[in-house]
């Protein structure tokens, strides 16, 4: 026993601190890599899909975030083939089939070359002799394209700035491009395809009264209906006369593009032109009418 003043002997223990628990930061920093590395392999799967167009407006939104810029950026999300994305062509299909009934169009028959497009070849190859053979004024139409569409051959005439096809904010024709319908007339009524006649304009509002894009367009096609008829084609052969608006951009990488504002004239093949009766009746008619899958031009004109 320790020797003491009052016996009482005072054991001291020395405590070791071990390693306690460090938390769990390590875990958000390796999320956080993680998530990182995600986004860098979607950047790279995105830049191999997508086309050239596409990587210009990847790369104006990456210069101006907040709109516009000279890269080609659209505030408009970019579809790569995955989940559904908004639109920039600002369009309501009303021409939808019916459940079951869905007939997806071929490669060839969305590029105007499926069985039904040598009629559509025989009428681009009178209209390109026609014109080729007209005076002057066709064959220095610079802003003139003819194609085959689906529907048939498609003849756009293009606005140009410097020699506008209306005037401003207005329906009313400037001389040259109501000299280049009249002149298309007799080429027209060298066959009998049905016509179909839209206008189209740019994304610029317009602010002047009461009109707007879609008066803008809806008139104009009008009036190009009107000079048709005045050269001389049958009022009967205007299957529909349409007005769009900038819905349908001729350029829709620059919606604001003089190019945007034209006037779109189709010769429809009889296919069609059947199709489109059928479609308007469905849409707009009574229900009750009988198809008239078997209806030809020739019958009506």
């Amino acid at each position: 026993m320790a020797i003491g003043t009052n016996g009482l002997v005072i054991r001291r223990v020395k405590k070791i601190k071990k390693g306690g628990h460090h938390g769990g930061a390590w875990k958000i920093a390796l999320a956080d890599f993680a998530l990182a590395m995600m986004a860098f392999f979607l950047v790279l799967w995105i830049m191999s899909v997508a086309s050239p167009e596409e990587l210009k407006s990847i790369e104006g939104y990456f210069q101006d975030p907040m709109g516009p810029s000279t890269a080609g950026f659209s505030a408009s999300p970019i579809d790569l083939g995955g989940s559904p994305a908004k639109s920039a062509e600002k369009k309501l299909d009303l021409q939808l089939p019916d459940p079951g009934s869905v007939d997806v169009p071929s490669r060839d028959d969305r590029l105007g070359n499926g069985p039904e497009s040598s009629e559509s070849k025989s009428i681009n190859d009178m209209l390109q002799e026609e014109v080729g053979k007209m005076n002057v004024l066709l064959s220095q139409q610079q802003n003139m394209r003819i194609e085959i569409t689906p529907l048939g051959v498609r003849i756009t005439l293009l606005d140009d700035p410097d020699k506008p096809m209306f005037e401003r904010g207005s329906a009313r024709m400037m001389p040259d491009i109501e000299n280049t319908l009249l002149t298309m007339s007799p080429i027209f009524n060298k066959v009998t395809n049905p016509i179909v006649i839209t206008g189209h304009t740019d994304s610029s509002k317009f602010s002047g009264g009461r009109l707007d894009n879609w008066d803008l367009s809806a008139l104009r096609a009008n009036a190009a209906r009107r000079i048709l008829e005045e050269g001389g084609v049958a009022d009967k052969r205007i299957a529909q006369v349409i007005g769009l608006s900038d819905s349908i951009p001729y350029n829709r990488f620059d919606t604001d593009s003089a190019e945007n504002r034209r006037i779109s004239i189709t010769l429809l093949t009889d296919d069609a032109y059947k199709k489109l009766l059928d479609q308007n009746r469905r849409n707009f008619g009574d229900a009750a009418q009988q198809s008239i899958e078997n209806l030809t031009p020739e019958a009506v004109f």
